[in-house]
């Protein structure tokens, strides 16, 4: 109950954070705190995402990884580092972008490319 107690605290407090941008450089940082618990397995998560962001010229290019702080004691707390970019094409809501992740050890995975359509 205990532990519960601390989550709900946690997640709440990670709904009223946002991104810092720094000044007028075009780099923002920011991050998620989940908090959750799944009922099925009977499993609590707390995972803290931070992520680093450069926009310049309409294309924005992101870094961030997932670290598990309910693992912090069984040293299994990197998960490896997620790059992206994307370049919004006009006021289209076309959005062209890539991503690549790595493991813990820095191994890059496949690349994922494409194009997205917001409405």
């Amino acid at each position: 109950m205990k532990t519960l107690a601390i989550a709900a605290v946690i997640a709440a407090a990670a709904t009223s954070a946002s991104a810092f941008d720094i000044g007028s450089t075009g780099v923002s940082i920011g991050g998620t705190l989940d908090a959750n618990y799944t009922t099925g397995i009977s499993e609590y998560a707390v995972d803290l995402t931070p992520r680093a962001q450069f926009s310049s010229w309409g294309v924005t290019f992101g870094a961030e990884s997932t670290f598990d702080i309910m693992g912090l004691n069984e040293g299994d707390v990197f998960k490896g580092v997620d790059l992206d970019a994307a370049y919004e094409i006009g006021d289209t809501g076309l959005t062209a972008y890539g991503e690549v992740g790595t493991d813990g050890d820095f191994n890059f995975g496949d690349v994922k490319m494409g194009i997205s359509f917001s409405f």
